[in-house]
């Protein structure tokens, strides 16, 4: 308890030092979230992720002292809020069943669901007042420390430990449970799949990244760091958001193809390292991993009926109680294993059609891809039912998306009057500059439409 309250004055005070930087509320819980896993933050503080607690506070903290802002998002997120609202009702419904408990299913709306959703709207709101460049520095923030992780996931790889965090990883984590070696990198993630997940993300984000050479060289760093991870799927999604953020670029058609080219070639030597080959021994034999999912699938098949509307009436710990040999598998199923197939539906078509939404510039279209491949990352792993760091991501990525929105309707300096807003008549302009030129005190958007 007396951790968790120190935390929450630490959350309060950072909240109210950056409450002008709405950049540094951002990206600050990301990186916490990003190096801090849930098994050790449970390990320190036993409840919600500090990740978590920044977020809500500085939400808390916006409301409260700079409410017209926050009022902006509210009146521009009506849709988006009132569809989680619906999520999170239907989700407090199944308390009805004796096979959900009324406290398990709140700490689980304000731990696992909610803060990542705020987070999003804070995205809005940097998007709202700054821009593309608000979104830029976000992103260059998270580039930078995924060195950090880059180079714990080689450590791991090289030496076959986590090194960080082991003993609690290893008594937390069942995967970990009766094994000395890992077979795959987490860096400071809590599995080698959300790693994975992670690396596709951020390929993404190399958008924002304006020299071409650089952006090519943290593309085949997460390429690289996807095989460490060593997910499939994640791999995939990755290869294909690097081909799309290079044609989608801002560069010369040579300088595209020239960046293609030495990405093909660059992807095919990894594929001949030790993370390479270890790949290409899982599609040949993955262990049984394919066929547990499709058991998974077969179960869902022949009981879809009796988890409908509302959670399944028994034990969800189908690895635990023998019905299957692992998890459901996909994050959207265990949901509706958990709260009724309705409940996951409706989140499932919240996040798509927010990632669609956005398609409608290059900046919305290339993160509005990796919202996609997140969502497709949750469809093969439990993802963010575990509390895991793709409960962030995907939100994370939606929040990146929303430029595109924003852009096509407002450009990047927020709302401009009409064609038929009325227009303060003014006179020379007196100031600094001397009489008859501009101020360099008033912006170019107040001379144009005659405000101050």
């Amino acid at each position: 308890m007396t951790s968790t309250l120190l935390l929450l004055g630490a959350s309060f005070v950072f909240a109210l030092l950056f409450a002008s930087r709405p950049v540094v509320l951002v990206w600050a819980p990301i990186i916490v979230r990003l190096f801090l896993p849930s098994y050790q933050a449970n390990e320190w503080f036993n409840g919600p992720h500090p990740a978590g607690d920044m977020i809500m506070v500085s939400a808390l903290v916006q409301t409260i002292f700079y409410w017209p802002r926050v009022k902006k998002v509210l009146s521009s997120s009506r849709l988006e809020i009132a569809v989680f609202s619906l999520f999170c009702c239907l989700i407090m419904v199944n308390v009805l069943s004796i096979f959900n408990s009324f406290t398990d299913s709140l700490i689980n709306i304000a731990v696992v669901c909610l803060p990542p959703f705020v987070l999003h709207l804070l995205f809005k709101m940097l998007v709202l007042r700054e821009g593309a460049g608000a979104l830029r520095k976000v992103a260059w923030v998270m580039h930078l420390a995924m060195l950090g992780q880059m180079y714990l996931a080689i450590q791991q790889n090289i030496t076959g430990h986590i090194l960080v965090f082991e003993d609690t990883a290893k008594a937390a984590l069942w995967q970990l449970q009766g094994i000395d070696e890992i077979t795959r990198s987490q860096g400071f993630v809590e599995t080698g799949l959300d790693f994975a997940a992670l690396c596709a993300f951020m390929v993404a984000l190399t958008y924002f990244i304006r020299n071409p050479i650089i952006r090519w060289v943290f593309i085949g760093l997460y390429l690289y760091g996807a095989l460490l991870g060593n997910g499939r799927a994640s791999i995939l999604a990755a290869v294909i958001t690097a081909v799309v953020v290079t044609l989608a670029a801002k560069d010369r058609i040579l300088t595209k193809l020239t960046g293609i080219g030495i990405m093909a070639g660059s992807f095919v030597w990894m594929l001949g390292t030790e993370a390479g080959q270890a790949l290409t021994t899982k599609v040949e034999d993955d262990g049984g991993s394919s066929e547990l999912r499709k058991e998974a699938y077969r179960w869902v098949e022949g009981h879809w009926h009796l988890f409908t509307f509302t959670g399944y009436p028994g034990s969800r710990d189908f690895r635990g109680s023998g019905i299957l040999g692992s998890s459901l598998e996909n994050a959207y199923l265990i949901v509706g294993a958990d709260y009724g197939l309705i409940t996951a539906a409706v989140l499932l078509a919240l996040q798509i059609f927010l990632a669609l939404r956005n398609l409608r510039n290059a900046a919305g279209a290339v993160t509005a891809l990796g919202a996609l491949d997140m969502i497709a990352n949750n469809l093969t792993n439990s993802g963010f039912t575990s509390n895991q760091v793709g409960a962030y991501l995907i939100w994370i990525a939606l929040g990146f998306a929303t430029i595109g929105k924003h852009f096509s309707e407002y450009g990047y300096a927020g709302h401009r009057p009409g064609i038929f807003a009325r227009r303060r008549k003014t006179g020379p302009v007196t100031g600094a500059a001397g009489p008859g030129r501009a101020s360099p005190l008033r912006t170019p958007e107040a001379v144009s439409y005659g405000h101050g």
